[in-house]
């Protein structure tokens, strides 16, 4: 727009006044031709009042825009950001763990959020223009339930591919009624075929039926559709999830679509194709029942190395003030620590279903786990083995080899502390390499 204000002026500046007269008559000419092809024929006019016969007031489409309107105004009013995966998440973005955990309403909610108001514009825009024609077509529960049905295939393709991503968006629902569309062109086109030609070849097409879409219609359909398509695919909303919500509504579509020219639906056809995808889509959710939650498990392992460094720590102090017997601090080690690291580790192995993104994190916590079992085990018997009951030391005077004793237990002490070290060096090195890749 800024370009054409730019070109007009220096237009403007260049040109005389009797070519500025003339070039203005050829632009109302032009706007006259657009005003032209923009009004509506006698045949739409027909097909338009046709439709509302058919379906008096729009309710399903006007609900939907209502609802993505009011979810993504109420993600600017809160105080996240609206591209953010928390905030999505807040409100009604799916996520693995979270969807096939107890939150499967998350496949519905989730075709309300938008990442973005440009995104939600060309969504809305959209599902208005065919939202006009198709629910007054089709009927207003077959318009509901494939837009719901195509979100929530979308929905589990995406929970099988990107367990660990927060998808969100209305794309893959209009993707549905375009497939909705096109089975409904499908049926139309083919009803066409199978009557006899029209005696008048002049007649516009859409004489056929008072309630087949109008060539013009159609066209302006398609610009859309083309238009819709490009954005996607552009902004990165075009995927397997998508084409597969295009899949539904033309299976829908060829169900509900025959003899949808001459009347809508009836209502059980629509409830019996609404059921079967309902079914269906129950089948496919079945085997991605619990998709594990790594992250709280992740997070227990390193606040348990965390908590039981400061509690060792605080036992040492006490052991170096003679508080705390050598054996006491050896066993707060093997017992206590040693137990802690256990429980964690048994966690992790009751993880079912783990993404495969997440296993490897996984099985890098449980090494960790066990090299930091076996170098608290390596501080105890070091602890012992430098520390031993005075009462049962041999005395001095009666042995005459009492300095080579002593030299051979100063060698086996260090030998103890550098194998308790080396054990416990491992293991914090594991201990990092979990910490920086951990999903927090």
């Amino acid at each position: 727009m800024l370009l054409l204000v730019i070109l007009a002026a220096v237009a403007f500046r260049m040109t005389s006044p009797e070519d500025r007269q003339r070039y203005l008559a050829i632009a109302l000419v032009f706007v006259r031709q657009l005003r032209v092809a923009a009004a509506e024929t006698e045949p739409e006019r027909e097909y338009r009042d046709s439709l509302r016969a058919r379906t008096g007031r729009l309710v399903v489409m006007p609900a939907l825009v209502a609802i993505n309107v009011m979810a993504v105004a109420g993600i600017l009013f809160s105080a996240g950001a609206i591209g953010d995966p928390d905030t999505l998440l807040a409100w009604g973005g799916s996520l693995g763990p979270r969807t096939t955990n107890g939150e499967w309403w998350r496949l519905v909610t989730s075709t309300f959020v938008h990442t973005g108001t440009l995104h939600l514009l060309v969504n809305v825009a959209v599902l208005i223009q065919i939202g006009v024609v198709l629910e007054r077509l089709a009927g207003r529960l077959a318009f509901a339930g494939v837009y719901v049905a195509a979100g929530v295939f979308a929905g589990l393709v995406n929970l099988s591919s990107y367990p660990l991503a927060v998808t969100s968006g209305a794309s893959a629902a209009i993707f549905g009624l375009y497939g909705l569309l096109l089975a409904t062109a499908f049926w139309q086109r083919f009803q066409r075929r199978s009557e006899e030609p029209p005696l008048e070849e002049d007649e516009d097409e859409s004489a056929a039926s008072t309630a087949a879409i109008p060539p013009r219609w159609m066209k302006r359909l398609a610009a859309g559709a083309a238009i819709f398509f490009v954005y996607s695919a552009l902004s990165g909303f075009v995927h397997t999830a998508e084409w597969a919500a295009l899949l539904v509504g033309v299976m829908s579509g060829l169900v509900l679509g025959r003899g949808v020219v001459g009347e809508a639906p009836k209502t059980s056809r629509a409830a019996a194709v609404t059921a079967a995808a309902a079914a269906i889509a129950i089948a496919f959710a079945l085997p991605l029942r619990n998709i594990a939650n790594v992250k709280p498990e992740i997070v227990n392992v390193l606040a348990t190395e965390e908590r039981t460094v400061a509690v060792y720590r605080e036992a040492s102090d006490s052991f170096a003030r003679g508080r705390l017997t050598a054996d006491a601090l050896a066993q707060l080690a093997e017992r206590t620590i040693l137990f802690e690291l256990q429980a964690a580790d048994a966690r992790l192995a009751a993880l079912k279903n783990v993404p495969p993104e997440q296993q490897p994190l996984v099985a890098d916590a449980r090494a960790y786990l066990r090299l930091r079992g076996k170098s608290w085990q390596a501080r105890a018997a070091a602890i012992r083995k430098t520390n031993p009951d005075l009462r049962k030391a041999p005395s001095p005077a009666a042995d005459t080899h009492s300095r080579l004793q002593a030299e051979a237990r100063f060698r086996s002490n260090q030998v103890a502390l550098g194998n308790a070290e080396g054990a416990e060096r491992a293991a914090l090195e594991a201990f990092q390499r979990i910490k920086g890749a951990a999903p927090l």
